[in-house]
């Protein structure tokens, strides 16, 4: 459970705006309407002159700007222009203006009466979030304001010009429910005061707010979809449980926060403008949410949703203007790289994005919603991303001249540019259709177009009605002789090595070829070996003819490819392009007119809402598992599992393999025996590879010391609360120091974030686990579950719910626990009470009760199974946990009577701040044939010596900072211990 910080400690009444007020705003924003403005950062690389800056404003048809100072120049410029600015005082000239009437009066003077009424000045934001960056300053705030509006007043502008000063977020606390939400009491002081001036002047209080921080820093509990303005239906609507509104996205949940902030210190007469909100294009690994589709998702329905005029739930009658950060990306700021990759163009007015804005009121000219381009993702490594090019230019039949050298697109000589052409030339090909722009995550669609000088891409050559013609023959890229080359092609992956790869290729270790001459109509490459080579359809390695599977993908050579060196198109259409590297970058297909097992369907055994017989919801990284005996799973006989003459029938023939819609997560498995251990449903039938070109299988019972003589395991649960700003280190220390006193043989996580995942990999015990999430997979993601085991493992595999809200799913390990006898441990992170919970401690989701009988179900056909994790459960709301016969809750059955709470904020003195909840959220529950449970206990329930940390608590109006402890989590970890049964020994 996850979501204890956000329920509310008290109730609010709903109150509306008076009346008065009511109509005097409702009758200006029906004269002038909400707008939409941009921040004007200036750390930018050879910034526009203010002249162009200004034509450039214009151009996109932008009618209010803030500045972060009072640029003479660029005031002078908008002089006649129309176009509305705020000012800033900049935080540095606080203590000048603030000390002195005088000192405000010249600036008033010299930065807004000399250029008023010609340039329509309309505010003045005094500082920049200076209560939470320079706090020390506070106290300089009121008296610089008061001091500002006083020459206002002597200057006769003090009713045209409002004042006001931008704050964060973070001066309000407990901001979800909005009716709980009130103003840090330390600032209480200086915010009452302003507050006061504000009402008093009928000025706006301005609020920087960002959705994209909320769901970084409560990713899991705050769904990305809420965050970027998309549709939701009801049940993923966020709900106040004291005013029972909802909230469709988590901007107006802040605007309305601040509301019942203000109306907790009976202001109700101050209007909400943002001053900054915003979403980043680009991060570095820590933020995989800064995208280019994210941002453009989350400004285009900004601005839909301000020229809506939907107003907040709690103010339908009041829509709060906005100010995007920013027009430009300021490259010149500092790290994180987020910091440089907020705006909407870059510095020289090329488009980060194309806002789609139809209809939305006249803001911005760079809008599209017709032209799209499929390129590479950001974050894939370059081996990835090359075995994907290869099969778009092979396989895909994409047009790929123009990336060969001496071609147009052939610069910048590297695989993400190459393979983003690719990538769109077969998006275009394919008519943009659902689906063809994936190649198994390595590719996204943006709005961008990627041309670059003399390269245009397929996207807008079609817009331009330009015809590219298909290649005859598969693409490789001639070899230029060694003194005429800076990179240098491999004849055998046609990987592009770079120039510091002088002696081997980094994707197969081939050796660097020499100078070859290579005609118009075949290649010749040079190879380590002299004997006749074939080349793979689908990943295009050369192979030697005395081996017919193909060394990098596992492809099986046709009798087409064994007698020739090349491959033309009649080839490619006779090439068993089944199961390989390159399949894995097919693009995602519905299942659509599958037939049940009738023989004829490659994919067979299924119905027309499943993939692979009964695989509903499920994706899989590899269509076969290649066996010692070079066999090859066979799944197109529904999921048996049989294996064919060839050992590559099935898929084999089946140019797109049938995928589920459902991308989210996706589910990877293992069979190490090579039979289908999931039976029909075929959840384990295939094997997991942690790179897209080297098969590495998983730890085995000769390669893991496996005890026949232990006579006890131990499994561990641990919801370890993916909190990172409350001692995170030291927490996760703790936890290691609980693994090493009892030395679990599998270990069970719930919420780990990439930074926890980090910490555990340096950890000294870590070594000693094979880890259920690889390296790669582990860092893009929010918050996951993560299986450890000491045990050999046959196989890690994981399952989406397909009802889950919050991506939540079902992970799977089946370990030999003893030689010959295999146990599945299971675990998940079931459905929890948010986004919309109606009261304090209801606890009862539909979608994790069926979670639960899922995830049972679908584990019952095993011998020997245990089931742990964080459940969420509520025994009196959600009913007895679903148990089939056979099975049993360990604790229940080892500690009867024993309350068992996992959760419990009261001895729990961590969470001493929040209201009683006492659950018995996780759990183990048990099938086995072979083994019994022997004991089961709680771990973690002893604060960690002398760590605290400091929570403010509302009590009775007042603010109080409570010293708490600091427990490794806010669940405890639950121990258990099983033993053979007598049947065994």
């Amino acid at each position: 459970m996850e979501n204890h910080n956000l329920v509310p400690f008290f109730v609010l009444l709903f109150i509306l705006l008076p009346a008065s007020l009511f109509t005097e705003i409702k009758a200006q924003q029906d004269k002038d309407g909400p707008f939409v403005g941009v921040n004007i950062g200036t750390d930018v690389s050879n910034l526009l002159s203010a002249a162009d800056l200004v034509a450039f404003l214009q151009l996109q048809k932008i009618t209010h700007v803030r500045l972060y100072d009072a640029d003479a120049q660029i005031l002078k410029a908008l002089a006649k222009t129309k176009i509305r600015v705020i000012v800033s005082v900049p935080n540095n000239q606080l203590l000048a203006i603030g000390s002195s009437n005088a000192t405000a009066a010249s600036w008033i003077g010299r930065n807004v009466a000399a250029y008023y009424p010609d340039t329509l000045i309309t505010g003045i934001a005094v500082g920049d979030e200076v209560l939470t960056t320079i706090p020390s300053s506070a106290p300089l705030l009121m008296p610089a304001i008061e001091s500002l509006y006083s020459a206002l007043v002597a200057a006769n502008l003090h009713t045209q010009i409002k004042i006001s000063t931008p704050s964060s977020a973070s001066i309000i606390l407990d901001p979800f429910p909005p009716s709980q939400a009130f103003f840090n009491q330390s600032l209480s002081p200086v915010i009452t005061q302003l507050l006061q001036f504000l009402s008093r002047t009928q000025s706006p209080l301005m609020m920087n707010l960002y959705p994209y921080y909320v769901f970084m820093q409560n990713k899991g509990v705050v769904p990305l979809d809420n965050s970027l303005f998309k549709p939701l239906t009801p049940s993923k609507e966020m709900v106040d449980p004291n005013t029972l509104l909802h909230y469709t996205n988590v901007l107006d949940a802040m605007i309305d926060s601040v509301y019942f902030s203000m109306k907790n210190l009976n202001v109700t007469d101050v209007v909400v403008l943002v001053t900054e909100t915003g979403w980043p294009s680009r991060g570095d690994s820590k933020e995989p949410y800064a995208t280019i589709d994210n941002a453009d998702t989350y400004n285009s329905n900004l601005i839909k949703h301000v020229f809506d005029r939907s107003g907040t739930p709690l103010h339908p009658e009041i829509t709060s203007s906005v100010y995007i950060y920013e027009l430009f990306n300021e490259d010149l700021r500092s790290p994180p790289v987020s910091e440089a990759n907020w705006g909407l163009f870059y510095g020289n007015t090329t488009p980060v994005y194309l806002l789609h804005v139809s209809g939305s009121g006249t803001f911005l000219a760079n809008d599209t919603t017709n032209q799209t381009y499929c390129i590479a993702a950001d974050g894939i490594d370059a081996k990835t991303l090359q075995t994907a090019l290869d099969w778009a230019c092979g396989p895909g039949r994409a047009n790929c001249s123009e990336i060969q050298p001496g071609q147009s697109c052939y610069q910048p000589n590297n695989v993400k540019n190459h393979a983003s052409y690719a990538f769109d030339s077969y998006y275009q090909k394919e008519g943009k259709s659902s689906g063809s722009c994936d190649f198994k995550g390595a590719a996204m669609i943006t709005t961008t177009d990627p041309s670059h000088g003399n390269c245009i891409f397929p996207g807008r050559a079609q817009s331009i009605l330009f015809t590219f013609h298909l290649p005859r023959r598969i693409f490789r890229n001639p070899l230029k002789t060694l003194s005429e080359m800076s990179s240098w092609t491999c004849s055998m992956c046609t990987f592009i090595n770079p120039p510091s790869q002088k002696s081997h290729c980094e994707i197969c270790l081939s050796a660097q070829p020499q100078p070859a001459i290579v005609s118009s109509s075949t290649t010749t490459s040079s190879s380590p070996s002299s004997k006749p080579m074939w080349s793979c359809a689908l990943c295009t390695f050369l192979n030697p003819y005395s081996s017919t599977i193909c060394e990098i993908c596992g492809n099986r050579a046709s009798a087409s490819m064994l007698s020739t060196l090349e491959l033309d198109d009649d080839d490619l259409g006779k090439a068993q392009l089944g199961s390989s590297v390159g399949s894995v970058f097919l693009p995602l297909r519905t299942c659509g007119n599958t037939k049940k097992g009738n023989g004829e369907n490659p994919v067979g055994g299924g119905d027309d809402t499943g993939c692979f017989g009964e695989l509903k919801g499920v994706v899989l990284r590899r269509d076969h598992v290649t066996l010692e005996n070079g066999g090859r799973q066979n799944m197109g006989d529904g999921g048996s599992g049989k294996l064919d003459a060839g050992g590559n029938k099935g898929l084999s023939a089946v140019l797109q393999p049938c995928v589920n819609k459902r991308k989210d997560r996706e589910v990877t498995g293992v069979d190490g025996s090579g039979n289908n251990a999931g039976g029909s449903s075929g959840f384990r039938a295939v094997k997991a590879a942690n790179q897209a070109v080297q098969v590495k299988p998983l730890a085995t019972a000769s390669e893991t010391h496996l005890s026949s003589e232990c006579k006890s395991w131990k499994l561990l649960s641990y919801n370890v609360w993916f909190r990172e700003d409350l001692e995170m280190h030291k927490r996760m220390k703790a936890l290691g120091d609980l693994i090493e006193l009892h030395s679990p043989d599998v270990m069970c996580f719930q919420e780990v974030t990439p930074s926890f995942y980090g910490i555990f990999q340096k950890s000294s015990w870590w070594k000693r686990y094979c880890c259920s999430i690889p390296n790669e997979t582990a860092f893009p993601g929010a918050y996951f579950c993560m299986q450890l085991s000491k045990l050999p493992v046959k196989s890690y595999s994981c399952k989406p719910f397909d009802n889950s809200i919050m991506g939540r799913e079902l992970c799977v390990a089946e370990v030999e626990v003893r030689p010959g006898i295999t146990m599945v441990v299971a675990t998940s992170h079931l459905e929890s009470p948010c986004p919309a919970p109606p009261t304090w401690d209801q606890m009862f989701s539909k979608e994790r009760v069926a979670q639960a009988n899922e995830a049972v179900r679908f584990l019952e056909k095993n011998q020997n199974v245990v089931f742990c994790g964080d459940m969420n459960w509520d025994d009196k709301l959600d009913g007895p946990f679903p148990l089939l016969e056979g099975w049993v809750d360990a604790w229940t059955e080892l500690r009867p009577g024993e309350v068992g709470w996992t959760y419990d904020t009261k001895s729990n003195k961590m969470l001493s701040g929040n209201r009683t909840l006492q659950k018995r959220l996780d759990r183990f529950v048990c099938k086995l044939k072979d083994f019994k449970i022997s004991e089961i206990e709680m771990i973690g329930k002893d604060a960690i010596p002398g760590l605290s940390y400091i929570k403010e608590k509302r009590v009775k109006g007042q603010v109080k900072e409570l010293v708490l402890p600091v427990l490794p989590s806010d669940h405890y970890g639950m121990l258990l211990t099983i033993r053979p049964s007598d049947s065994t020994y």
